[in-house]
């Protein structure tokens, strides 16, 4: 097993990163933690993880800095309005991620909502 520094280390060193079923909440937080500093990674995909809106904001708020992802797959996790919301926010003044995949979670029609106002900004 890797130190949380050398996974940091190891990350830091990916274009492409993928994730099924296995993230926990403190390796959801690493790769946060990794997404504003990374000056490489262009693709990531956390798909059925169970990923609620709490690391949904770690996530947003990464996604804010990060200059380099493209595509990131959160679909089939945990995801309300409140995460909705958050990762609507960062949409507003990330300029590269071209691709976010959200089907089935649990946003409702007022994280939808937020998520389409967000992309009449980002142009």
């Amino acid at each position: 097993m890797f130190s949380i520094h050398q996974q940091r280390h190891i990350i830091g060193t990916l274009t492409h990163f993928g994730v099924g079923s296995q993230l926990t909440d403190n390796g959801a937080q690493i790769f946060a933690d990794v997404l504003k500093v990374n000056k490489i990674l262009t693709v990531l995909s956390f798909y059925e993880n169970k990923i609620g809106d709490n690391r949904a904001q770690n996530l947003a708020e990464a996604l804010k800095v990060n200059k380099t992802l493209t595509l990131l797959y959160l679909h089939q996790n945990q995801i309300g309005d409140n995460g909705a919301q958050q990762l609507a926010e960062a949409l507003k003044v990330n300029k590269t991620l071209t691709y976010l995949q959200l089907q089935n979670n649990k946003i409702g029609d007022n994280g939808a909502q937020q998520l389409a106002e967000a992309l009449k900004v980002n142009k």
